[in-house]
C-alpha cells in the first residue's frame, strides 16, 4: 500500500476558514503562537521558554529525534506494504518539525500500551499516535496537541439504511471494539432511544476493529462506531473505496491528540511548541492535515495539556 490521498467525499470545507484564521494569526505573530520573549509559566504551570526554543544538547548532538508509534493507525501513522516504510500524517508533521529544528526524525514501532513507557524511560524522545490527551495521562507525560480524534460510523458502501447520525441507530445492531471509548457513545445513544420511546441499540462488542468491520460487511450490524480518521481511511481504501462509507458528522467524542514528551523533558517540549506554533502560523500544518481529509478535526492553535498556547 503506497501513499494515500482521500477522495472528495471526505474532504472538509473548513480548511478555507482555518487558513483565514491562521493568516490573521500570522499577522499578529508576536502575540499569537510563539513563546513570549520573557520566560515564565502559563496558567497550567507549563514553562514558557525565553527567546527562541532549542532542542536539548543530547538530541542536537545526536542529530535525530526518536519517535515511538504503534504504526497501525492509518492515515496518521502506519507501515507501507513493505512492512518498513512509515507513512501518514504524523510522519509528515514530524519530518517538518525536524526540518525546522535541524534534526532528522526516526520512527520506532511499539505496542500501544508501550508508547508512554517508552517516552518515560527515554527509549524514545517523543510518541505520536491515536493517544487521547486525558487528565489521567497528563499526570504521566506532557501533550503538545494539533488535532482532534473523534468517533464516526462505518457503514456499507452507499449507506443503504440512510443513516444520518447515531440517533438513527435506534433498534439496530451496532459494533464497537471492546474497551474502546465508543461503547460509552453507544450506551448513551441507546438510553436516549429508550427515553424517546424507541427501541434501544443492540450493542455488540468485538475484540478488534477488523472483526467489527467484518460485521458491517456481512450486514450483521448497521454500523461500526470507531475512530473518525481511521474509518475515513478504511472507507476510502478498502477494495478501492467500493466496500464502505462513513455516515454522520464524524465529530462525536472529540478529544485532542498530539506529541507526547516526558515530564522532565521540558526543553524538548518547549522546542516542539515553538516549532509547531510556526507550522500553525504559516499554514503548513493546515495544509498537511487537509491532505489527509482531516481539516474538520484540526485545532486552530497548539494545545498543551488541555490549554491553548496563546502568546
Amino acid at each position: 500500500m503506497g501513499a494515500w490521498s482521500p477522495n472528495s467525499r471526505h474532504r472538509s470545507t473548513r480548511p478555507v476558514v482555518v487558513l483565514a484564521v491562521l493568516a490573521a494569526c500570522a499577522a499578529l505573530l508576536s502575540g499569537c503562537l510563539v513563546p513570549r520573549a520573557a520566560g515564565g509559566k502559563d496558567q497550567q504551570g507549563v514553562s514558557v521558554p525565553s527567546g527562541p526554543a532549542r532542542l536539548p544538547d543530547e538530541i542536537r548532538q545526536r542529530g535525530v529525534i526518536v519517535v515511538a508509534g504503534q504504526l497501525a493507525s492509518p492515515p496518521l501513522g502506519y507501515l507501507d506494504s513493505d512492512g518498513r516504510t512509515v507513512r501518514g500524517l504524523n510522519k509528515d508533521i514530524a519530518e517538518e518539525l525536524g526540518r525546522r529544528l535541524g534534526v532528522q526524525v526516526r520512527f520506532e514501532q511499539y505496542p500501544f500500551a508501550g508508547l508512554i513507557p517508552a517516552v518515560q524511560s527515554g527509549k524514545a524522545d517523543v510518541a505520536m499516535d491515536l493517544i487521547g490527551d486525558t487528565e489521567e495521562r497528563r499526570r504521566l507525560v506532557d501533550f503538545v496537541d494539533y488535532l482532534d480524534q473523534a468517533t464516526t460510523m462505518l457503514v456499507p458502501q452507499g449507506n443503504p439504511l440512510g443513516l444520518g447520525d447515531v440517533g438513527d441507530l435506534c433498534g439496530r445492531a451496532v459494533a464497537v471494539v471492546r474497551g474502546g471509548v465508543q461503547l460509552a457513545l453507544a450506551e448513551e445513544t441507546s438510553g436516549k432511544c429508550a427515553a424517546s420511546g424507541k427501541p434501544p441499540l443492540d450493542v455488540q462488542q468485538l475484540n478488534n476493529p477488523a472483526d467489527a468491520r467484518l460485521q458491517v460487511q456481512s450486514g450483521r450490524v448497521a454500523a461500526f462506531l470507531g475512530n473518525t480518521p481511521v474509518l475515513r481511511y478504511i472507507a476510502d481504501t478498502a477494495e478501492g473505496g467500493q466496500l464502505f462509507d462513513t455516515a454522520g458528522s464524524g465529530q462525536h467524542q472529540r478529544q485532542p491528540i498530539g506529541i507526547i514528551t516526558a515530564k522532565d523533558k521540558t526543553e524538548l517540549r518547549d522546542a516542539l511548541i515553538a516549532a509547531l506554533g510556526g507550522m500553525f502560523s504559516d499554514g503548513s500544518l493546515a495544509r498537511l492535515v487537509d491532505q489527509y481529509g482531516l481539516g474538520d478535526l484540526a485545532l486552530q492553535k497548539p494545545v498543551v495539556n488541555g490549554q491553548e498556547v496563546i502568546r
